[in-house]
């Protein structure tokens, strides 16, 4: 789990992990990305309170894609991960539904399920949000519909992740599907297990697909000034430096354009025929084939 101030909702994702038939089995790694409130003393005191393991470190505020590339990597070793977001809440027999369907395998394995959109007090808003997650390793770079907070691994698929070497990613659920797509399975739970939590204080959240065009051009212009942390290409470069050996001359190919995208105009131009970068048309179509042209991503 990320957290930043998350003191408000952070009781009820706790209750929810714990509340899982396996939580004598399950241990909590906790990077705190630079909190003002309180909530690492009421994790700590959480943990103490129920006698149950949680691990906290406290680093300075990164944001999230970083703070989970960070725990991702010094998080220790286990026979499954999962992601946690700190607002939202687990839906019973999360943990026993993926374990079963995962195995044990030395197979690569993520496995994802559906989820419920909620407002702020848990009222669903949308009841089934995922109907199928991308299966294409090439577009799940552009178009990942598979929150992180539905995912839960094994540690084959943590070995491979941490293979690649990177200082910055768009986000770890990007990084784990695709990852997963390349060297293993996805598998999917048609099932709801997490009640995805919308509010004001959201960083990223599922309303973030909509079009407020006054908003996103205020957003794009920002962008363009101040460009992301982030850099697809150098993404690429990095997957193809782990991967390239285990990938198709058609994969490998495509791999090796999108590293090559921040080079010129040309190579973006090329990029935007690709059918993995065009989606259904929509506020997030719109925004990934625009930072492409204007090399933003």
């Amino acid at each position: 789990m990320s957290t930043y101030n998350g003191e408000k909702y952070i009781d009820q994702q706790l209750d929810s992990i714990f509340r899982n038939e396996e939580k004598n089995e399950i241990s909590l790694y906790v990077r705190d990305d630079g909190s003002k409130d309180k909530t690492v003393e009421k994790i700590k005191e959480y943990g103490i309170a129920h006698n149950i393991s949680i691990e906290v470190s406290e680093g300075g505020n990164v944001g999230a894609a970083k703070s989970f590339l960070i725990a991702l990597r010094d998080c220790p070793k286990a026979d499954y991960y999962a992601f946690c977001d700190q607002d939202d809440v687990w839906i019973d027999g999360k943990i026993s539904a993926a374990v079963k369907q995962i195995g044990t395998t030395d197979q690569p394995i993520l496995w994802c399920s559906d989820y419920r959109v909620t407002d702020s007090d848990l009222h669903v808003v949308v009841s089934s949000a995922l109907k199928q997650p991308v299966h294409d390793s090439v577009k799940a770079i552009f178009y990942n519909n598979v929150p992180g907070c539905t995912m839960v691994f094994n540690l084959a698929l943590m070995r491979e992740m941490r293979k690649i070497t990177i200082s910055s990613i768009r986000m770890h659920d990007i990084m784990t599907i695709n990852v997963a797509l390349i060297t293993g399975k996805v598998f999917f739970d048609k099932k709801p297990y997490v009640l995805y939590r919308q509010h004001g204080d959201n960083v990223l959240g599922y309303s973030h697909k909509k079009i407020q065009l006054r908003k996103w051009i205020r957003d794009k212009v920002k962008l363009i000034r101040n460009k992301e942390d982030y850099s697809t290409a150098e993404y690429a470069r990095a997957v193809l430096n782990a991967f390239g050996s285990e990938m198709n001359k058609s994969q490998r190919e495509e791999y090796e354009l999108i590293s090559k995208m921040s080079e010129n105009l040309v190579y973006r131009l090329i990029l935007l025929t690709r059918p993995y970068t065009k989606a259904k048309f929509g506020r997030t179509n719109i925004s990934i084939r625009c930072k492409i042209l204007l090399n933003l991503m």
